[in-house]
C-alpha cells in the first residue's frame, strides 16, 4: 500500500499524542510503522494501521520504549559526568599532593599549587560529586 503524506502526518500526530516526545523515537517508529504498512499488499489503511500497533505491542509499548529512551540518555550523561569527576578529581588529587612536596620543599609556587588544588576541589569536584548522587537517586527511585 502506498501512504500519502496525510497518513504519515496521521500517525506521527498519534504517536505525538500518545506520548512518545523523544524525536529520535518518534522517527524510528515512525518509519517502522510506515515500512510494514506499506510492506502489505491489500488491506485499507485503517486495519493495516491497528495491525502495525499491534505487531510493535501498542500505545503501552510505545510508553515503556519512551522511559527507556529516557532511561538510556541519563544514563549516557551520568557516564559523562562520571568520566569529568574521576578526571577532575585526579587533577585535584594531583595538584594538592604537589602543592604539599612544594611546601614541605619549600620551594616557590607551592602555595599557588595548594590553592588551585583546593578551589577546584570546592567548585568543580564536591558539587558535581552531589549533583551526581542527586540525579542517581532520583532515577533509582522512580
Amino acid at each position: 500500500m502506498e501512504l500519502s503524506e496525510n497518513h504519515i502526518k496521521y500517525i506521527e500526530t498519534n504517536l505525538e499524542l500518545y506520548g512518545i516526545k523523544s524525536k529520535a523515537l518518534k522517527e524510528d517508529l515512525l518509519d517502522h510503522i510506515c515500512t510494514y504498512i506499506e510492506s502489505q499488499s491489500d488491506g485499507n489503511f485503517n486495519t493495516l494501521y491497528e495491525n502495525a500497533l499491534q505487531k510493535f505491542g501498542g500505545y503501552a509499548n510505545f510508553q515503556n520504549l519512551q522511559l527507556e529512551t529516557n532511561l538510556q540518555k541519563f544514563g549516557q550523561k551520568a557516564i559523562v559526568l562520571k568520566r569529568i569527576l574521576h578526571s577532575v578529581g585526579a587533577l585535584v588529587a594531583i595538584l594538592i599532593t604537589a602543592g604539599l612536596m612544594f611546601k614541605w620543599l619549600h620551594w616557590p609556587f607551592a602555595n599557588i599549587i595548594l590553592l588551585s588544588g583546593s578551589m577546584l576541589l570546592i567548585l568543580i569536584v564536591i558539587p558535581v560529586y552531589f549533583y551526581d548522587r542527586y540525579k542517581s537517586s532520583i532515577y533509582k527511585f522512580s
